[in-house]
């Protein structure tokens, strides 16, 4: 029996740390696997327009992607459990339904109800719900 894969889309929101710790706990019972997957979100900039200040604001976010995914990574591995981290670029709801289908096989996709760009607590987010609708993997959604 192949061992599970669980991926978890992370953006250093309450509702994905929560997303993470429901994987991790999961994954104690489950023997699963996590990768870890962090979007930089490079759309909505004049890349040409204002290039130095694009590249000065998607490398200050790379940093902090890379900072989030290793204490994650730790926190998991302290458990025993089995990660890879992933970090990539584009729009965040296209990019987890993407890197689920075309990546590695996944069996769960844990992910927060909202995440950084949320207006208003207990409402769904559009990245988790167009998750919901396009992803082929069943969806651990927490609020």
């Amino acid at each position: 029996m192949q061992q599970a894969t669980y991926l978890v889309a992370v953006d250093g929101s309450k509702n994905a740390e929560r997303a993470f710790q429901a994987a991790v706990d999961l994954a104690t019972v489950t023997g699963a696997q996590l990768t870890l997957l962090y979007v930089i979100n490079d759309r909505g900039y004049d890349k040409q327009r204002f290039e130095a200040e694009y590249l000065r604001l998607i490398d200050a976010e790379h940093q902090l992607a890379e900072e989030l995914l290793n204490t994650y990574q730790k926190t998991a591995q302290q458990q025993h459990i089995n990660v890879q981290q992933a970090m990539v670029y584009g729009y965040p709801k296209e990019q987890i339904v993407t890197y689920s289908r075309d990546n590695q096989p996944t069996d769960l996709i844990f992910l927060g109800a909202t995440g950084n760009n949320a207006f208003e607590d207990g409402e769904l987010g559009a990245t988790a719900s167009y998750v919901i609708r396009h992803a082929a993997a069943n969806i651990f959604l927490v609020k």
